[in-house]
């Protein structure tokens, strides 16, 4: 640090991101693949992460994401199939011994390392890309975000900072953080240093996050104006880090309060629309109408689209539900007290989505008897395909609400490790985890159960690689199959033998 705006000719300045999550790392390699000339340095407390970011396995799972980091499109082995990551065991652990020789990685230009000083010292540009965890259990007590790791953050570069740095607000956070981070740092950092505070939110959805990032329909640049009304020349620098593939009419720069509720109201949009499809799907049930008709035809009109009209078990992950507590929470906070109660309808709908589909498989079943017991198949735990992420999973309260209607569950991923599945329903579950297993295949998971749920359409499960006649017959009645509309072959399904169900259809 200690370089003026002025003097940074894009090519000669150092970028670091805090955080090695999802939006720090995977922003810094997109940005890193398109600016060659640029060092991108990504530092996180967690030496165990960024040790796996140095390693030829890396801790994220997304489409696309090797193919920039790595020379060689497919994992090389090196160790046993069990050591590998959850991805690449798939096809890699067939043959459990090779020799070993390190990947080639395609970019000169980023290093990951735990060495926040030296780099936060180094750096000219600072993005914050830190996790903040909702503190909202559930829909019931709603009060904010745990912004710990954001204040840590701030206070390094307060205690690290000595010329002039830009810092680049892209964590979750809540409206007005970016007015909270300039105080903070106007009270804790030396005479000497000096900020340009730039808040610009990320929009990456899990399973598409390459594409979003190379392909980008918005980046959103929020600052506060000068007093003569020009853009700073820091968000002019930090535009020339997305003018080499982003085309100028998708960079738009807006004022900071605008930019900070722009990422809330995305979500909380996408989310509304996801409750709507289902509260829809409920209609449809009961009425004999089909949601994917509903769907198709409610689309074709252009004021709605027809993204995110597909009727399933609702959201989950990590952004949906946090952003929409957040609204709700902002909304209290100014006394907007029915704003607060609509967005609260939308987590009720989605709360109760489950619990909906779980009556619905009941009622298929005879009452059950004194002695006995029905198995139940839950496929796929991740909250949705592509992605290997289960926070917030609707898995999790299926198989509660499952348990709770006397079913023993058996829970199979083939992506998600077995010890995180486990973990995840012993810490939301409580009890009922002694009524699940987690097992290691599909015909493991369907082995003598009376019903299949399929929550996660990852290919496995719908493609050829399950013989579905033997499932069905290792299966016991009413050998039910229940999934989201178009996520597998109804026609196939009931072609084997199976009763099958969608959901949002009769």
């Amino acid at each position: 640090m200690g370089v003026t705006p002025s003097q940074w000719p894009v090519g000669n300045f150092r970028v670091c991101m805090i955080g090695a999550g999802y939006v720090g790392a995977l922003t810094a390699i997109a940005l890193a693949s398109k600016n060659p000339s640029v060092h991108f340095s990504v530092v996180d407390k967690d030496a165990s992460v960024i040790e796996a970011w140095n390693s030829d396995h890396i801790p994220i799972f997304e489409p696309g994401l090797e193919d920039i980091i790595f020379d060689d499109a497919e994992p090389l082995p090196g160790v046993k199939g069990s050591e590998l990551h959850p991805i690449q065991s798939k096809t890699q652990s067939a043959s459990p011994n090779y020799c070993h020789r390190r990947r080639t990685r395609r970019l000169a230009n980023i290093s990951f390392s735990a060495d926040i000083c030296k780099h936060v010292t180094d750096s000219d540009i600072i993005f914050i890309c830190v996790d903040t965890p909702s503190e909202f259990p559930d829909s019931d007590e709603i009060r904010g975000l745990d912004l710990k790791n954001l204040e840590s953050a701030i206070h390094s570069i307060a205690q690290l900072s000595k010329g002039h740095t830009v810092i680049v607000q892209k964590s979750t956070a809540p409206c007005g953080i970016s007015q909270w981070i300039k105080k903070t740092l106007k009270e804790a950092a030396p005479a000497t240093a000096t900020f340009d505070i730039i808040s610009s939110p990320e929009f990456l959805a899990q399973g598409t996050a390459i594409q979003d990032l190379l392909c980008p329909n918005r980046v959103v640049i929020g600052y506060e104006a000068t007093a003569d009304g020009t853009v700073p020349e820091a968000v002019r620098t930090l535009i020339r880090l997305y003018t080499p593939w982003v085309p100028k009419e998708r960079i738009v720069t807006t004022d900071t309060w605008s930019s900070e509720l722009a990422k809330i109201a995305s979500n909380v949009l996408i989310a509304q629309r996801i409750s709507s499809i289902n509260s829809l799907s409920a209609v449809c049930e009961a009425t004999g109408a089909s949601v994917t008709e509903l769907s198709r035809i409610a689309g074709l009109d252009p004021r709605i689209g027809p993204l995110c009209l597909r009727a399933g078990f609702g959201f989950g992950g990590s952004c949906l539900r946090k952003d929409v507590c957040c609204l709700i929470y902002l909304a209290r906070e100014l006394g907007l007290h029915d704003v607060a109660e609509y967005w609260r309808g939308v987590l009720q709908i989605n709360d109760s989505q489950s619990v909906r589909i779980t009556q619905r498989i009941a009622s298929f079943l005879p009452p059950l008897v004194a002695g006995t017991e029905t198995r139940a198949a839950v496929l796929g735990f991740s909250f949705k395909k592509n992605t290997t992420d289960i926070r917030n999973t609707t898995a999790v309260k299926l198989v509660h609400d499952l348990v709770g209607r006397g079913f023993r569950v058996n829970v199979f991923d083939p992506y998600v490790p077995k010890e995180r599945i486990e973990k995840a329903l012993m810490l939301q579950c409580g009890a009922a985890h002694s009524s699940t297993a987690v097992v290691e295949s599909t015909e493991a998971a369907c082995e003598t159960c009376g019903v299949i749920v399929l929550h996660t359409d990852w290919d496995e499960f719908v493609g050829a690689s399950v013989d579905w006649k033997a499932v069905f017959g290792r299966m016991q009645e009413p050998k039910l199959f229940l999934g989201p509309p178009g996520s597998f072959d109804i026609h196939k399904m009931k072609g084997y033998g199976f009763t099958v169900l969608e959901v949002g259809k009769p």
